[in-house]
C-alpha cells in the first residue's frame, strides 16, 4: 500500500475491514501505517490491528 495515494489507500483500508469478521486481524507490512485516528480497527501493536 505504500505506492498508493492516500485516497485509494483508505478505500483499500475501509473495504477489508467490511470483508473482514469480528475479531478478525488485519495484518501489514512494518513499512506500512494506518492512522490511528482515522481507522475502525483497533491497533494491538505495530502492524497488527483487529476488528471489533
Amino acid at each position: 500500500m505504500i505506492y498508493f495515494d492516500a485516497q485509494t489507500k483508505k478505500k483499500l483500508i475501509d473495504k477489508f475491514y467490511d470483508l473482514l469478521e469480528y475479531g478478525g486481524y488485519l495484518f501489514i507490512g512494518h513499512s506500512e501505517s494506518i492512522s490511528r485516528s482515522e481507522t475502525r480497527y483497533k491497533y494491538i501493536k505495530p502492524a497488527v490491528y483487529r476488528k471489533e
